[in-house]
């Protein structure tokens, strides 16, 4: 299934993922969003442009896209937006670098921004080895690196994601 996010970025460019430890509210979200696109239009590597955008899902999940065909997010740029993104996160009481967020919801939905439930990673499979949970839920999947692996996989069966190797 194919998912029509960063229809403006090629399908090469770099991912980064930030998952936050609460969803946040509406207004909350789109006070970060025009943040990080303020920072977004100005950032750089090495004195070059980079063209970046980025989606936030379920007011929870933060994906950026950077296209690299023109200029390499060096280590320095990575830093300096993961910097933002904990600066962002201080000021507002977030944790944006929690790993151990699940983000799913029931089977065949057919877009990737219908309501998503979040469970901590360890009881999240609770619920699955204990039966609470169908093993065809549909995962967020934060560990896509590049907008194609995105547009074909953010969206998974539990038992094709990484998470089913925890059974």
């Amino acid at each position: 299934m194919n998912f029509p996010v960063f229809p403006n970025m090629p399908a090469s460019s770099k991912l980064l993922v930030f998952t936050s430890d609460v969803t946040l509210d509406p207004m909350s979200s789109q006070s970060l969003m025009s943040r990080l696109n303020k920072f977004l239009s100005t950032w750089s590597s090495h004195g070059s442009q980079l063209n970046a955008d980025s989606v936030l899902i379920a007011n929870r999940v933060l994906f950026i896209a950077v296209d690299e065909s023109s200029s390499i997010a060096s280590g320095c740029s990575v830093d300096s937006l993961t910097n933002f993104i904990k600066s962002e996160g201080v000021a507002s009481g977030v944790d944006w670098f929690n790993r151990h967020q699940v983000l799913y919801r029931s089977a065949n939905q057919n877009d990737f921004t219908s309501d998503w439930l979040v469970h901590k990673l360890e009881d999240f499979i609770s619920l699955i080895k204990n039966g609470n949970l169908a093993e065809n839920v549909q995962t967020l999947n934060t560990t896509v690196s590049v907008v194609k692996e995105a547009r074909e996989s953010m969206i998974q069966p539990f038992l094709q994601s990484w998470y089913s190797r925890l059974l």
